[in-house]
């Protein structure tokens, strides 16, 4: 499963081909289960199944000024996409040149370099300066059936992908976005066939946490993540390897005098050493309760004491063996 830089063209894939295009944010259930359409149509046809994938979000360019995150970086992403089993990973990168061409001038090309002869996409995708929606494409009047049908414009078959569904919502990243801003980690998990997670480093914070009795690991992230809605919640910390239960606290410690920056700190229970550093992962399963004030630094400390022990009852009954 290569991976072809854009630097380099793509003209790698030997043709023909079939493919799907996008940002791929979470790799979640509704990719893979357009990762899997891409597959058996690509052995269908005797093709090779390819991915598309833009490093940034191409909304970034057209609203320059909006906030973008990510669910995981795009190394992840690549990683969790070559699991999916796709013959060949295309890394595009959304500037002027392909902003500036139409949805035919962009089809043609991939036609005329990969040899494309089916482009298969989800609901609600668009291409092309003029944004036309792959649905019209694969719609009666190009020839094909309507939603979930295909049709076939500049020799290129478009097909149109149903959503997946889980719990009667279509499944996307934004959607998967939503929940995790909202604190929902197991409407994200369900949406994302996983736990949501976040990874960074250990950084020295302030140690407020170790004087109270809790140390903490202040985990500083790498890239735009998506954060999830302040709080404490029980989450799985993975350090070295080795995974641990962990209260993690997410917001501004308003019970102190701060500066108001939002900070990721996990306390792991049962664990003794020096996280300084080091690469760490949290998964994140339920969120406990919002993040208050208290009026004094004991009170804080008795509730923290029910957090570890709420922490460590949730994730023992959900995972007895971690």
């Amino acid at each position: 499963m290569p991976i072809t830089e854009p630097s380099a063209s793509i003209e790698a894939p030997g043709g023909p081909t079939v493919a799907t295009i996008g940002t791929f944010d979470g790799v979640h259930l509704g990719h893979r289960a357009l990762l899997r359409q891409v597959r058996h149509e690509a052995e269908a046809r005797s093709a090779r199944s390819v991915a598309l994938v833009f490093r940034e979000q191409p909304r970034a360019f057209f609203n320059p000024g909006k906030k973008v995150s990510y669910l995981c970086d795009f190394e992840a992403r690549i990683a969790m996409l070559g699991e999916t089993g796709v013959d060949e990973i295309v890394e595009l990168e959304f500037g002027p040149t392909i902003q500036k061409l139409s949805s035919e001038e962009f089809v043609v090309g991939l036609r005329d370099r990969i040899g494309l002869e089916a482009l298969i996409v989800g609901p609600g995708a668009r291409i092309g300066a003029d944004q036309v929606r792959v649905e019209d494409l694969a719609s009666p009047r190009s020839g094909g059936t309507g939603p979930g049908g295909s049709g076939v414009v500049s020799g290129v078959e478009f097909i149109a992908a149903p959503a997946a569904m889980v719990d009667g919502h279509a499944v996307s990243s934004s959607a998967i976005r939503k929940a995790v801003m909202e604190g929902r980690c197991e409407s994200a998990a369900k949406m994302l066939g996983r736990n949501y997670s976040i990874t960074g480093t250990v950084g020295a914070g302030e140690k407020r946490g170790r004087d109270l009795g809790f140390p903490t690991a202040n985990l500083e992230t790498d890239f735009a993540v998506t954060v999830p809605e302040n709080g404490i919640y029980a989450t799985l910390a993975t350090v070295d390897g080795a995974t641990y239960r962990a209260a993690t606290g997410i917001g501004v410690r308003p019970t102190f005098d701060t500066d108001g920056g939002r900070t990721i700190e996990a306390f792991l229970l049962d664990f003794e050493g020096d996280l300084y550093t080091k690469r760490l992962r949290l998964e994140f399963v339920t969120r406990l309760r919002s993040e208050v004030a208290f009026d004094s630094v004991d009170e804080l400390v008795e509730q923290m004491n029910r957090d570890v022990e709420e922490t460590h009852e949730v994730l023992a009954a959900r995972f007895p063996g971690r």
